[in-house]
């Protein structure tokens, strides 16, 4: 008896031994933990834009925007670039990335990449191919903005250095977010949201177009920063169109404008409207935009309706106007709301001519009617351009800012 137990407690001294070292060593793993395959700061080229163009020959042709790390630094700085181009060919944009490491002295990384510029004559090919490396590539986020090179080739977008901001690729995209929040001519398009264009039946994604004006040979060099009128500039330049993956129409000013209200993108506007025979004399500003779309069925066809409300102020009067009067602003607001609604229809109409329903009247469509999306889906592209469309603007304008009544000429304070 006395042995039994002398057994039974080693036993369990044992047992209880092995369960405090298993305690133990399941508190030192997280400490053995590490990143096998990680690679230092310091032996990474940060990517900040990459521009993707087609090559006849070998099939693409990519440019790296790589950032110099020593000068933007600055303590290392020795007054060069503080970025640099690399270019390389190859028959797939992964073969051609690849192909860079040999004229890059870190690793590439696309981490951090700001920006993807297509060039215009790959966006009219198709796309297609490119999306797909884009969105199953590990290190590129679907977050990042893409632009197609209006007239331009990616490498002559990313090739220029800018006056505003060390980076080009940051100076470009903070133009972007600075035009969509003021204009409304133009919005910005992530990786995910050209995904979502392309699958959509009928349809395809829109792209905001950026083009380099100027002379394109001084564009890369140094003292193109060092004037007050650069010798080339990159600016902000309407809307690309696409139909599945391929570039078919551009969209300029009111009509990509009417393009942002249709897709409620507006975060701020202006709109010019006339003084009895004084054209373009009061200036708008939007404030706030909303717009939704709403389908009907009618004699079993579906007619959209696109219903935006919209707030305002007026900035501007070149004209003799009495703004105190309620009657003058009311006929301001049913002014605007007509010019709101003939800048929606021209773009509706533009659109449909594309045979490609950028502005979701599919999606609106499935949602309400599923049965009759199932019915018109497999020729929708068809059905969407000669849709019919009604416009419903609801225009209210808030104040006149600092001033009511204006400097009008021929008149007395």
């Amino acid at each position: 008896m006395y042995q039994g137990k002398g057994n039974e407690q080693s036993t369990v001294t044992c047992k209880g031994r092995i369960g405090i070292l298993c305690l133990v060593l399941l508190l030192l793993i997280p400490f053995l933990s590490g990143c096998w395959d990680s690679v230092e700061l310091n032996q990474r080229a940060v990517v900040a834009a990459i521009g993707i163009d087609e090559d006849g020959e070998s099939g693409y042709v990519v440019s790296l925007q790589v950032i110099v790390a020593d000068e933007i630094a600055g303590a290392k700085a020795r007054g060069t670039t503080p970025v640099v181009l690399y270019q390389e060919k190859g028959k797939n944009l992964f073969q051609a990335i690849r192909r860079a490491s040999q004229r890059v002295s870190r690793i590439i990384s696309l981490a951090h990449i700001r920006l993807v510029v297509i060039g215009e004559k790959l966006a009219r090919a198709g796309i297609g191919d490119t999306m797909d490396f884009l969105e199953r590539s590990t290190e590129t986020r679907l977050s990042v903005k893409m632009m197609v090179a209006r007239g331009n080739t990616g490498k002559d977008v990313l090739a220029i250095m800018t006056p505003i901001g060390r980076i080009p690729a940051n100076d470009i995209s903070g133009k972007l977010e600075t035009s969509e929040r003021l204009y409304a001519g133009d919005y910005a398009v992530t990786i995910d949201d050209v995904i979502r264009g392309m699958i959509n039946k009928g349809g395809g994604p829109v792209l905001t177009g950026i083009q380099v004006d100027g002379d394109l040979e001084q564009a890369p060099n140094k003292n193109n920063v060092d004037n007050i009128l650069p010798k080339a500039i990159v600016h902000i330049n309407g809307m690309g169109v696409f139909q599945k993956d391929r570039l078919v129409r551009w969209l300029d000013d009111d009509q990509a404008v009417g393009l942002s209200m249709i897709n409620n993108k507006v975060k701020g506007a202006e709109t010019t409207l006339s003084c009895g025979k004084d054209k373009d004399t009061i200036g708008i500003e939007t404030l706030f935009s909303a717009t939704n779309i709403h389908t009907r069925m009618e004699q079993g066809e579906p007619v959209f309706v696109i219903n935006l409300k919209q707030t305002g102020a007026v900035q501007e009067t070149e004209c003799p106007i009495n703004l105190k009067s309620p009657e003058a602003m009311k006929r301001l607001q049913e002014q605007w709301t007509e010019e709101t609604k003939k800048v929606i229809s021209s773009t509706v109409r533009e659109v449909q001519r594309t045979r490609s329903d950028v502005i979701g009247f599919g999606l609106a469509l499935e949602r309400s009617y599923p049965k009759q999306w199932k019915r018109l889906s497999s020729e929708w592209s068809r059905h969407f351009a000669e849709s019919t469309v009604r416009i419903q603007v609801t225009s209210v304008l808030k104040h006149t800012q600092s001033r009511t009544d204006p400097y009008s000429k021929g008149e007395s304070d």
